[in-house]
């Protein structure tokens, strides 16, 4: 089965950041729903999971890199489709480029589907997933990071509890919300003087409302790590990659 899914959107006023760039939350944001749609149209997505197989697609890992930034009123065109298919994991890219065909970013994206019932992963072919969907290249090429950064409570930057505006339709926090309180943890001075370039975060375990999180900020030659922790348990590890303007 051949799937692709194509559509294109015009940057909107509240999703650029202060130099009227595409800000790396909203980018996170466009990604995750061109995967839902691209989900939607082979009918694989959430909706149609909990329906018939009492499942959910989780989001394992997303990784994006930029080459340009769009800017309001821009018009970009985003294109999704599969790079992998492994028995308990989907992997997936968006493209996104502009009327030129120039790619502007890319997004990869890891996914597993877990049991609503037991939250623990099941495989791919116990749910409705096409069992032929074939297979594109990657554009990034590299692998997904291990990310095992140590932290201390020397790192800690802030704490955040989750609200319901955090909360998804799985009824944990959503992906882009984890993206915001890392965000958040950047100064506009920072953002005036940097690009980024690379971004990569690995989702470990749920959260959901009414949970305080911690998140930490470990800082790098032109790279930061980070950590999101619920008491103990791990929530989220990132890393962010960027260069001087």
């Amino acid at each position: 089965m051949k799937a692709e899914y194509k559509r294109n959107y015009q940057i909107n006023y509240t999703e650029v950041d202060q130099n009227l760039r595409l800000g790396l939350v909203s980018a996170i944001t466009l990604h995750q729903n061109m995967g839902t749609e691209y989900f939607e149209s082979f009918k694989s997505d959430n909706v149609v999971l909990r329906n018939q197989n009492n499942a959910a697609w989780v989001v394992s890992k997303t990784k994006v890199h930029f080459n340009h930034y769009p800017m309001w009123k821009d018009v970009i065109y985003g294109e999704s489709y599969t790079t992998k298919v492994k028995p308990i994991r989907v992997e997936m890219e968006t493209t996104f480029k502009n009327d030129q065909q120039d790619i502007l970013f890319v997004t990869k994206q890891e996914s597993c589907v877990i049991d609503l019932e037991t939250r623990k992963v099941r495989k791919i072919d116990t749910v409705n997933y096409p069992f032929d969907m074939e297979i594109e290249e990657n554009m990034i090429k590299d692998s997904f990071l291990k990310l095992n950064e140590e932290f201390s409570e020397e790192d800690l930057v802030y704490t955040q509890k989750v609200f319901s505006t955090d909360i998804d339709y799985s009824r944990h926090t959503n992906n882009v919300a984890y993206v915001r309180y890392i965000v958040n943890v950047l100064s506009c001075n920072f953002l005036d003087s940097n690009e980024i370039i690379d971004f990569e975060i690995h989702y470990i375990n749920e959260s959901k409302e009414g949970q305080v999180l911690r998140i930490y900020k470990k800082e790098k030659e032109n790279s930061i790590d980070f950590l999101i922790k619920e008491e103990n348990r791990e929530i989220v590890r990132a890393n962010l990659k960027y260069k001087r303007m």
